[in-house]
């Protein structure tokens, strides 16, 4: 999903879109196989689709022009534009409009998708929890970091919020209500709460990847789902 986020800022996209992005991304290899779909053209895909999804429309062609010179800087290549007359234009724009006609018709044709950061932007607000400025980013960096796993097809916009919630007041020393339990108005378990931050906990123990072994760490996760 950082390639996701890295376009979709190149793209200018708003912050709902990048994150609808992402979901779709998630969801689509819950169902499909990483050895079916490359992940660059589902990344390209998804930030395609989300792009409409959201009424923050971008043109393929602008897509594929972002994702090239992310691929290239990766490289270490020079940033030269991808000319409409290049075979790879072609290429991808032909393999990202099939990625994104499976991804459509893996969701039936239907993508809804409901994010939980603003029920903890109105959670942390003077009215309800009333928590520091502090606490609330580092809630709202939590969300952001959680996209990066599969939370977001696992667990429900709620328990999700109230996770990384709890997990952010862990972090930041700051303690919320707890009799009763802030999170009770809501219909959520507190084993699940517990699994979601720890999923997106051990994201910080993993070691960073270098962007020009994206595809061969790509390549070797669908040679093991062969």
């Amino acid at each position: 999903c950082e390639l996701i986020t890295r376009g979709c800022q190149l793209l200018k996209l708003h912050h709902q879109a990048c994150a609808t992005a992402q979901v779709i991304f998630q969801r689509f290899y819950v169902k499909r196989s990483f050895v079916d779909f490359k992940v660059d053209f589902a990344a390209m895909a998804a930030t395609w689709l989300a792009s409409k999804v959201e009424e923050n429309p971008r043109a393929l062609r602008w897509v594929l022009q972002v994702f090239y010179r992310i691929d290239r800087r990766r490289k270490g290549l020079p940033l030269t534009p991808l000319e409409y007359t290049d075979p790879i234009f072609s290429n991808w724009r032909t393999n990202v409009t099939i990625a994104e006609r499976y991804m459509l018709r893996e969701f039936g044709f239907s993508i809804k998708v409901e994010h939980p950061h603003k029920l903890v932007l109105v959670l942390l607000s003077p009215q309800v929890l009333n928590a520091s400025r502090a606490l609330t980013q580092e809630a709202w960096n939590l969300l952001n970091d959680s996209l990066r796993t599969t939370a977001c097809v696992q667990y429900t916009p709620e328990t999700v919020a109230c996770a990384m919630i709890k997990l952010a007041s862990k972090r930041a020393k700051e303690a919320l209500p707890l009799n009763p339990p802030w999170w009770a108005m809501f219909d959520v378990r507190e084993e699940d709460m517990q699994d979601c931050a720890q999923m997106v906990t051990r994201l910080y123990t993993l070691p960073k990847i270098d962007d020009a072994l994206v595809p061969q760490v790509a390549k070797e996760v669908s040679d093991g789902e062969r």
